[in-house]
């Protein structure tokens, strides 16, 4: 139907023929399979008259084994079957020669394969060698053969499902008959090596040259074999030969092996240990999980929660009887001393009104009690009786009143101990309370401490530690300590821990506010209800029982809580109450102030001491009480108003001096530390002081011993309230400097 043109078999010389050739050449003298496509990459710019190119759509044939390589294996021909074809498409066949394509037109489907333009665009020459004799080209193309063989082998030995590669038959005779023509183009010969420059000079034949060329084929293809080829240790080399193995190396080897699986066995084992500790780890932890859940946890919150609900309600029902049971009590303690005060503050207005009255007659009658030697005897009898003269003693109930009230007392306690007698102890004792916080402080301590319990726990505890404290009386020594009851040891285990142990956590203050919720609150109605200032006694047991709580729990140091200044006030209250009201010095005509056996002497004298005794009272409360305050009751009223007006009316040196030395030790020692000059509120006292010292010096002469030793008990009163310029006045005056250095009067450090 179409006129096919006959196939015809055409050369055209281009640039890259040479670079063909060197390919080829590379390659291995013709050794190829039929699945690797024949590709030549051409320069990117074409010169006119130089190399061989051809063009067909069918598939590109190698050469048949025999004719390969030629005779010299040096330059590989490519001939390719192709029709005639028309210049155009000739033409764009040369100018789209980057890539090479190499198609049938009959099997269209199949892949088309394409080789980018090499970047070398160098052209490559070769010189034309002399053909060689037959023995050597056999000898080469067996060599190739076995070559081809051992890379078909080694590929075999990577992927075992290779199939044995056929040459196939060649399908175009012309390619065969374009080799048997062996017509070779003559090229510009390339440069020659150094090894082929020294061959040459040396005139080595064309037999050597091709023998040298050959060795080094040989090993760039062995090189490439084991570059392409992964051997491993004992294998076999590609060139087929074993490497000599000896039982030593065997047996080293083994050896080896053997080691370094022990090795690994080891590591495996304490690897294997260490995860089965991992394991009991965690199941240990998943147990103390499951033990500390938040079931558990919430369950302990609901047990705690009733427990606390019902010790509340528990305290809330006997709170009302405690408060019953302590309200008797302390009326009973309050009555008893209103009455004994009563009967006192009676006592005292009676005799002064008789004395007032004798006084009044005695002095219209102009006449004196007693005649001069009379009132000297009197006197001398007098100073024996105010040397002897001690503190007034403290109002005492009869024996009849101390039994009737002791019975009441026993009473109201007996009455006491039932309050609680259908309360389990897990309600009523503190020691069970504080064991539930302890577990709960031990167990969840975050909670503990955010629930604020240090501050909870004073309140809760406050009626059960009043309902013991009960019996206490902080007025009576023989009363006991509040240290000595069961709740103080329960309260101070709690916050302190055992004895051998100390906590570290907020309840170390929980025990001094338990104090200030308590005691203090206890110590306030005994204060404002029972407590006599005037009784040495009860002043003496109650401060002491303040100082110490000042020592040991910082109660009356820094910020005072209210408790503590409830029970200040009540003590300034009571204090200022007792100096207007209780304090009487009655004043007499002097007539009867120098007879000591008259009854107005001996009553005066005895309100005089009595208010002594109160300025030694309000002492005691020295760091307890503002310092300005009590400066204010001892100095201001009681000292400057009451005293002072009575030493003036004193007659007699001895009983004068006497009364200040007692007045002297009744300040206290803390307001003259670090002091070199007398308190402004004592100027009046000095002044008393000196002018007693140069009265004493005036009746009698300095220099004799009893006048000496009169002046050095003024000048010692005078060195304890820091007088220092009166002592140094009067010891110039009366040349008494050597008693200054002899009693240490200027020497203040024991003070």
């Amino acid at each position: 139907m179409f006129n096919k043109k006959p196939r015809r078999n055409f050369r055209q010389r281009k640039d890259n023929s040479s670079d063909e050739e060197d390919e080829r050449k590379t390659r291995g003298h013709g050794v190829e399979t039929e699945e690797a496509p024949v590709a030549v990459n051409k320069p990117e710019k074409l010169s006119q008259g130089r190399g061989i190119t051809c063009s067909s759509k069918r598939e590109a044939t190698p050469p048949k084994p025999g004719s390969s390589s030629g005779e010299d294996g040096d330059t590989v021909e490519v001939t390719e079957e192709g029709g005639e074809r028309n210049k155009d498409r000739d033409e764009v066949s040369n100018t789209t020669n980057s890539i090479l394509s190499f198609s049938d037109d009959k099997e269209a489907k199949e892949p088309t394969f394409k080789l980018k333009k090499s970047s070398d665009k160098a052209v490559l020459f070769q010189v034309k060698k002399k053909e060689a004799s037959p023995a050597k080209t056999k000898q080469r193309r067996g060599k190739t053969q076995t070559q081809s063989s051992l890379m078909l082998k080694r590929s075999r030995q990577l992927d075992g499902s290779v199939a044995p590669i056929e040459p196939r038959k060649n399908s175009f005779p012309w390619v065969e008959t374009a080799t048997a023509q062996l017509k070779r183009i003559e090229f510009a010969p390339r440069l020659k090596s150094i090894r082929e420059r020294i061959a040459d000079k040396l005139g080595d034949s064309d037999d050597s040259l091709s023998g040298s060329d050959v060795d080094e084929q040989d090993l760039w293809e062995e090189t490439q074999i084991e570059k392409g080829v992964k051997r491993r240790p004992g294998e076999q080399s590609p060139s087929g030969t074993f490497p000599a193995v000896s039982v030593s190396m065997v047996k080293k080897r083994i050896t080896g092996k053997l080691e370094s699986l022990k090795e690994v066995h080891s590591a495996r084992q304490a690897e294997l240990r260490r995860m089965e500790g991992d394991v009991e780890n965690a199941r240990a932890s998943a147990e103390t999980l499951e033990e500390s859940s938040s079931e558990r946890q919430l369950r302990f919150y609901r047990d705690t929660n009733l427990y606390v609900h019902n010790v509340v309600e528990c305290l809330r029902e006997k709170v009302v009887e405690i408060n019953s049971v302590e309200l008797d009590l302390h009326s009973l303690l309050s009555d008893h001393m209103e009455a004994l005060l009563a009967q006192r503050r009676q006592r005292t207005r009676e005799q002064a009104d008789h004395l007032q009255q004798i006084s009044y007659v005695t002095n219209e009658q102009g006449g004196s009690p007693t005649n001069g030697t009379e009132t000297q005897s009197g006197a001398d009898s007098g100073v024996k009786a105010e040397e002897d003269f001690d503190l007034p003693e403290d109002t005492q109930p009869s024996a009849e009143e101390e039994e009737q009230l002791q019975k009441k007392i026993a009473d109201i306690l007996l009455r006491s101990q039932a309050v609680f007698s259908d309360v389990q102890d897990d309600f009523s004792s503190v020691k069970k309370i504080l064991s539930r916080f302890e577990e709960w402080r031990g167990s969840y301590s975050d909670s503990y401490h955010n629930a604020y319990i240090s501050l909870c726990l004073p309140k809760l505890l406050n009626p059960i530690i009043r309902h013991q404290l009960l019996p206490w009386n902080p007025l009576k020594s023989d009363s006991g300590d509040f240290e000595n009851f069961p709740w103080f040891a329960a309260v101070e285990t709690f916050c302190h821990g055992h004895g051998h142990e100390e906590l570290e956590n907020t309840d170390r203050q929980t025990l001094s506010n338990v104090i200030e919720k308590t005691v203090i609150p206890k110590l306030t109605g005994y204060v404002e209800l029972v407590w006599d200032p005037m009784s040495r006694q009860q002043s003496v047991c109650v401060s002491d029982v303040c100082h110490r709580l000042k020592e040991d729990y910082s109660i009356f140091e820094g910020e005072q809580s209210k408790p503590v200044k409830a029970f200040r006030e009540a003590v300034i209250s009571k204090l200022r109450s007792c100096v207007d009201d209780d304090v009487f010095i009655p004043l007499y005509p002097k007539t009867f102030l120098e007879d000591s056996s008259s009854p107005q002497c001996r009553f005066r004298d005895q309100q005089f001491w009595t208010a002594i005794k109160l300025l030694g009272n309000m002492g005691k409360w020295d760091l307890l009480l503002p310092e300005s305050v009590l400066k204010e009751l001892m100095l201001d009223k009681l000292l400057n108003r009451y005293l002072l007006t009575a030493l003036c009316s004193q007659t007699l040196s001895n009983r004068a001096v006497h009364a200040c030395r007692k007045i002297a030790d009744s300040l206290p020692l803390s307001w003259f530390k670090g002091e070199n000059s007398c308190l402004p509120q004592l100027q009046n006292f000095r002044n008393h002081l000196v002018q007693k010292a140069h009265s004493i010096c005036k009746q009698q002469p300095p220099e004799e011993p009893n006048t000496k030793s009169a002046v050095v008990e003024v000048l010692k009163i005078l060195s304890s309230i820091r007088c220092n310029d009166s002592i140094m006045a009067i010891s110039e005056k009366y040349r008494y400097e050597d008693v200054i250095y002899s009693h240490q009067l200027l020497n203040h450090e024991d003070a």
